[in-house]
């Protein structure tokens, strides 16, 4: 069975969202790792980099350093935008691997990809390879415990962010449904809270070093200050946002 593309053109991929706190988040993690060593080269890694926007915002973040930016992505539609950057982009499925060579890299950076795969131990797996010893990896992902999810659990809806359907996200949606028209699945398989990303990180050879939290978007404005207070709290928090080392 081929996978599905939902990022292609006839998906979401024909959007160009602004950035998200998550990345802003992530921004700051990877920046302050990138400052450690400012006189040697470096290589950052962005799996499932899409059409590079975010690899172009780090790149004009991280300035005075010799640093390779590559970016690996399963979809053609989006590696296609990505190739009028100035960048080094593969095509793979993250399934079978990353098309690197062993402790080629020194961060990685693995935005909202995690809860999209069927192994997600491979990834890990995989992203511990292409590091050199004592990489960094920045992993963002959405909440399976955020605070709100909590509350709809307990009132018989399907939790935000857990998808049942391949065709549509008002399954399960209960009275939220009104919110889902007009709004196709983003294809998440795998969802975390706090304990299991950080059980998975160790189990896969890495040790957690920060972990933080990012609001989402698609919270309703009334809503908005809520969730920014929830961040504080991570466990709480819509988006989990963590650094870990490769032990």
């Amino acid at each position: 069975m081929s996978l599905i593309d939902y990022y292609g053109p006839q998906g979401w991929g024909s959007q160009s969202p602004p950035l998200r706190q998550r990345q802003h988040v992530a921004t700051s993690l990877v920046t302050t790792v990138l400052s450690g060593r400012p006189e040697q080269p470096a290589a950052v890694l962005d799996v499932g980099c899409g059409d590079g926007t975010f690899l172009a915002h780090l790149a004009s973040t991280v300035t005075g350093r010799d640093i390779r930016w590559i970016g690996v992505d399963y979809s053609e539609h989006q590696l296609a935008r990505a190739a009028e950057l100035p960048f080094e982009f593969h095509r793979c499925d993250l399934g079978e691997g990353i098309p690197l060579p062993d402790t080629s890299v020194d961060l990685v950076h693995a935005g909202e990809v995690i809860e999209h795969l069927y192994d997600p131990d491979r990834l890990l797996e995989e992203c511990r390879r292409v590091l050199r010893p004592g990489g960094h990896l920045v992993l963002t992902t959405p909440n399976l415990q955020a605070w709100y999810n909590r509350a709809l659990f307990l009132a018989g809806v399907q939790p935000i962010f857990y998808e049942t359907s391949t065709r549509s996200t008002e399954v399960g949606a209960g009275a939220l449904r009104r919110l889902k028209t007009d709004t196709m699945p983003v294809g998440h398989l795998r969802l975390f809270n706090r304990t299991a990303l950080l059980d998975l990180l160790r189990r896969e050879g890495f040790d957690p070093v920060t972990l933080r939290g990012a609001g989402f978007h698609g919270i309703p404005s009334a809503m908005a200050w809520l969730d920014a207070a929830m961040c504080r709290r991570p466990s709480l928090a819509s988006i989990l946002v963590v650094l870990a080392v490769k032990r």
